[in-house]
């Protein structure tokens, strides 16, 4: 209700009083009214206000909420950064462990070939196994029967030979080119064969083979060969890799 309204209204009320009408006349009826008007148009502007009110607070509370989880939202978005970064850190650093293991872990570099038949053998003559009963680590070529260190490292060297009897060979483990180590068989009675081996340093892409010495071998077929329990062999291993 507007304020000319109102003063409308008092203007009557005052006016009524003064006149000498019945209290129980009609404009004693209006007059109380238009008093329960005027309160309850005052009761519904404080309800007005106390509702506006009541909307402004929800209102800052929403506010307050939003800036409260959007906070809470930034702070989780860097939380999760941080703890992306310390894992790419952590796995960075689990990735170079393991290449530094990997570097000082010895592989498995092992080889073992053999002779297919009975050979006749002169001096300076690189005898060559062309049977592969194994190879871990593809170092040993049976065509050439010379093997290329792929690592830098202690590897061992074993030969065995079976000799004809009243038979002598000479050989020699050669580490590229250079006599290593040197043992002699010979052929008993008892066509026993005979074993040697050899511990090597061998740098990564040297080779190594077994080779005749000239003067040390007999005339003729000196190594004997049969499938069922004669083998000629030579065969290598890596012990220890070297950094």
């Amino acid at each position: 209700m507007s304020l000319s309204k109102i003063v409308f209204l008092l203007f009557l009320l005052t006016n009524g009083r003064n006149c000498e009408e019945p209290r129980c006349s009609k404009y004693d009826f209006e007059e109380k009214v238009l008093e329960k008007m005027v309160r309850i148009e005052f009761q519904m502007e404080r309800l007005k206000l106390e509702v506006e009110q009541c909307v402004n607070r929800v209102e800052n509370i929403k506010t307050e909420v939003s800036d409260q989880m959007k906070a809470n939202q930034q702070e989780l978005e860097k939380s999760f950064e941080t703890s992306m970064k310390e894992v790419s850190n952590v796995t960075s650093a689990v990735k170079a462990k393991l290449l530094e293991l990997q570097d000082t872990v010895t592989p498995t570099i092992a080889f073992k070939a053999r002779l297919k038949s009975s050979t006749a053998v002169v001096g300076g003559q690189t005898i060559v196994f062309p049977v592969l009963i194994f190879k871990e680590g593809d170092a040993y070529n049976p065509n050439t029967g010379k093997f290329t260190a792929p690592i830098s490292g202690v590897y061992m060297f074993s030969l065995a030979f079976c000799v004809y009897p009243k038979k002598t060979l000479t050989v020699s483990i050669m580490v590229e080119g250079k006599r290593y180590s040197t043992s002699l068989f010979y052929g008993d009675d008892n066509y026993g064969c005979s074993s040697a081996d050899t511990v090597a340093i061998v740098t990564a892409g040297q080779k190594v083979w077994v080779e005749a010495i000239p003067g040390g071998i007999d005339t003729g077929t000196i190594i004997r060969h049969y499938d069922s329990y004669c083998w000629n062999t030579f065969s290598g291993t890596l012990i220890n890799r070297r950094i």
